[in-house]
Formats: structure tokens, C-alpha cells, sequence
């Protein structure tokens, strides 16, 4: 499963103004010094800035880009907004691709591309080859630890 997130990060965010003035629910929110446990690393995680994020999951590989576009279309609708926190806050456009396969082609237009420089945000693409994460050794070792 893919993943395309805006992620808004910084000191001293209104967590609940972003919310309202984007009308989108974030996925996660954390203020600066909460504390999260990772089931799977056995580590706690304090957070040194605020954070906000908000996206979409993307069941089959192939709507991929199409979805990813259609994200980045309904940010643009609130490009004035997102400019203005882009000035006061980190924004990045968060991509994540868990592939099965270890060549994985992906392809944005110069329209798609402009709507991102435009709106003032960076990109972050990860890629994940998840053979290896879901194999029994990989995960034993992780919850053994």
C-alpha cells in the first residue's frame, strides 16, 4: 500500500486552526515533548516539534500517481493557506511507496510539479521494498529485541 501525506512540522503550530482552516481531519498530531511508543522498535519516541498530518493511503499500485495528483489538487484548492503556514512552518509533501518489486517507475507532470513549487512545499519520496520487512526473520528480530 502507497501512502501521500501532508506533513506541516514545527514550534508552536495551532494544531486545531490547521484542522479547521484547511477543512482536512488529520491522520496524526502530536505537540512538542509528547511522548509515543513504537510497538515494533521497543522504543519510546519524544517528539521535538509540533506536528500535523494529514493523507491518504492508496490500495492498488496502479492509481498511484493518478491519487497522488488528485491529493495535490485538493491542496491546491488552499494554496493561499498552505503559502502562509509554509512561511511560518516546515511543509513537506510526504510520498511513501511500498513496492513488491525492486524497479518502480514514478511519473509527475509538469502541471502536477508546478502546482507543488507553487504551493511552497518540499517533496519527500520513500521507497520500501517490503519483501524483506515481511519476511519472518526480519520481523522476529525486530520483536525480539
Amino acid at each position: 500500500m502507497n501512502f501521500v501525506k501532508l506533513r506541516i512540522s514545527g514550534e508552536d503550530i495551532d494544531l486545531e486552526k490547521v484542522s479547521s482552516t484547511l477543512n482536512i481531519t488529520p491522520k496524526f498530531i502530536c505537540k512538542k515533548n509528547d511522548i509515543n511508543y513504537n510497538k515494533i522498535t521497543n522504543q519510546s519516541i519524544t517528539y521535538s516539534e509540533d506536528c500535523w498530518i494529514a493523507g491518504i493511503e492508496i490500495e492498488h499500485e496502479e492509481e498511484t500517481e493518478r491519487k497522488i495528483s488528485e491529493f495535490i489538487d485538493l491542496l491546491y484548492k488552499n494554496k493561499n493557506t498552505i503559502q502562509q503556514l509554509s512561511m511560518m512552518h516546515h511543509i513537506t509533501l510526504w510520498i511513501t511507496l511500498n513496492q513488491d518489486t525492486t524497479q518502480y517507475n514514478l511519473h509527475f507532470s509538469k502541471e502536477v510539479l508546478n502546482k507543488v513549487s507553487d504551493l511552497g512545499i518540499d517533496i519527500d519520496i520513500t521507497c520500501m521494498q517490503l519483501q524483506e520487512f515481511y519476511t519472518e526473520t526480519y520481523l522476529s528480530d525486530k520483536i525480539n529485541e
